[in-house]
């Protein structure tokens, strides 16, 4: 990619947030754009992760709920890294690894950053292999708080995936009929946003 495209392609995520941030309908935006610029592929991408205004309203109570998760299993990784007394290296190091994670993950839902929720699931992850490896390899007996982090992440990870789903729908096929010369009329299938 050149210095030329790179730049277009800021543009255009830079103008497709502005305006999806002011209401307008993503099709309109679309075909808009699609006049001002080439690269009508990267148009499209933005678009289909960039939440309109009226999912945002409409899933904001999920959303927050999901931060509050998120949250809740911060604060209690947080504890488990205060008492942490860094003996097993593994877990200790995977618990600051989660710390991380849930700082990452937060501020991307807060942000409603739509490829965030399909990644909750890699902190679900981390947090298994950290309980895998600390019962099989060392023996070593976990704190409830692990197993409530891990709990509240799989909660997590479920409501992120109905989020991911719901907040960006994909477009749409439409069969519209269009006038050949104004001789005859074939059916067309274009693709619209719903929102």
């Amino acid at each position: 990619m050149n210095k030329i495209q790179a730049e277009e392609k800021k543009q255009i995520v830079n103008e497709v947030k502005t305006r999806v941030e002011k209401g307008e309908p993503k099709q309109q935006i679309l075909e808009e754009l699609s006049q001002l610029y080439k690269d009508k592929v990267t148009i499209i991408k933005q678009l289909e992760i960039t939440p309109s205004k009226t999912m945002k309203y409409k899933y904001a109570v999920f959303n927050y709920t999901l931060a509050n998760l998120l949250l809740a299993a911060l604060i209690l990784d947080i504890i488990l890294l205060f008492k942490a007394d860094w003996v097993n290296i593994i877990y200790d190091s995977s618990t600051a690894l989660s710390v991380g994670l849930d700082i990452v993950f937060l501020v991307g839902v807060l942000l409603y950053r739509t490829e965030i929720y399909s990644w909750i699931a890699s902190r679900a992850l981390v947090t298994l292999l950290i309980i895998l490896v600390s019962k099989t390899y060392y023996f070593f007996s976990l704190h409830v708080l692990v197993y409530v982090s891990l709990g509240l992440i799989v909660i997590s990870f479920v409501l992120g995936l109905f989020l991911g789903v719901k907040i960006c729908p994909p477009r749409v096929p439409k069969v519209i009929e269009v006038d050949i010369d104004g001789v005859e009329k074939i059916n067309k299938t274009i693709y619209v946003f719903p929102d």
